[in-house]
């Protein structure tokens, strides 16, 4: 694609970004506001946020998504979702499943405009990395909303991949499936990193992003692991899934 054309699409795409903010994040402060009082799991709230995210998939010319298996989500149970990170755009690809969850990001996200202000109105985990308590911390946070009925949404690498290959998977995520006796819904996203580049702003051109919900492994499965089992466990999972996806591209 022609990179003078490239680069005003990415223009565009930056611009919306703050105008739509503009225009829904007061609205998301009123639904707030109206449903505090009876929807204890944000869960009106959150989809009106899986509207503000995923329209910027609808709306962008160069990215087309598939996402397969979305109805295995049961967003009404407590446990741990997981999903390999390529991208910035990992985000809006994952609100675009309008599913049930809790973000986890870490905390200096919060004190960004729009973007922070709508993770702490839904009362998403925040992730204090430099601190002796971290896990703790999260540990309290996670909780706190797996006993209320929320799925915890992780990205167990922690960052984002600087190649597309999952890098190692941390474990704090599965040391809070464990000491919650809870299960683990992975996914695999493949496609996200050719849309936007770790460093810079930005698009990259025509990219297919797919997003597939892998089955759910109940805690009864990897109980009696260890966690560094648990984790090496899910990261083969996820590392065979994006093979297979990556096949079936390939003319």
């Amino acid at each position: 694609m022609n990179p003078t054309l490239l680069k005003a699409i990415s223009v565009l795409l930056w611009i919306w970004f703050v105008v739509s903010s503009l225009i829904l994040t007061p609205v998301i402060l009123l639904l707030w506001a109206i449903t505090i009082p009876f929807d204890k799991r944000r869960y009106l709230l959150h989809r009106l946020s899986c509207f503000w995210g995923a329209q910027y998939i609808w709306i962008n010319p160069l990215w087309r998504l598939s996402i397969e298996g979305r109805k295995k989500i049961d967003e009404h149970k407590p446990f741990i979702l997981i999903c390999n990170h390529q991208s910035l755009v990992d985000i809006v690809v994952i609100y675009s499943l309008f599913r049930h969850f809790k973000w986890t990001s870490k905390a200096e996200n919060f004190r960004m405009p729009f973007v922070g202000w709508v993770l702490a109105l839904n009362r998403s985990i925040r992730i204090y990395r430099s601190s002796r308590e971290a896990f703790g911390q999260f540990r309290r946070q996670a909780m706190r909303e797996l006993h209320k009925g929320s799925p915890i949404m992780v990205f167990p690498e922690g960052t984002r991949s600087r190649n597309g290959e999952p890098g190692p998977f941390k474990e704090g995520a599965f040391r809070l499936a464990h000491e919650a006796k809870t299960g683990i819904h992975p996914m695999v996203l493949d496609g996200s990193s050719d849309a936007i580049p770790k460093s810079g702003w930005s698009l990259k051109g025509k990219v297919n992003i797919r997003l597939k919900v892998l089955d759910f492994v109940p805690y009864e499965h990897f109980q009696h692991w260890s966690v560094k089992e648990t984790a090496e466990f899910f990261r083969n999972i996820i590392i065979n899934e994006l093979s297979i996806l990556r096949d079936q591209q390939t003319p």
